[in-house]
């Protein structure tokens, strides 16, 4: 199904600021990991610190994503810009795989 109109949906892509949800994932003083027991001993806490944690993960994804439109008429990079491109990605994948001297001072 398309929009209403008959036209193309805007496409939305979610960026990430990861050290904003670094930052959030530090504050412990929140009330989802305020509600985990100190002392856990049965399985139903266990789910429930679980869910505890993983809300508060959840919420430091929401509030560090924005949304933004993705556009489709992006201008491809030119041949020689691919092709260098192509090779620094493979001096680096061989100073990373093999680490001699002569691939760390090529990358």
């Amino acid at each position: 199904m398309g929009p209403p109109d008959g036209g193309s949906p805007n496409p939305i892509l979610k960026i990430t600021d990861w050290k904003r949800m670094s930052t959030a994932l530090e504050k412990t003083d929140t009330p989802s990991l305020n509600s985990i027991s100190v002392d856990i001993r049965k399985t139903d806490e266990i789910d429930s610190a679980t869910g505890a944690l993983t809300n508060h993960v959840r919420t430091a994804v929401e509030k560090s994503r924005r949304e933004v439109p993705a556009f489709l008429d992006r201008k491809k990079l030119l041949a020689d810009v691919l092709e260098f491109i192509r090779a620094k990605n493979a001096t680096l994948c061989r100073a990373s795989a093999y680490p001699t001297a002569e691939h760390r001072s090529r990358a």
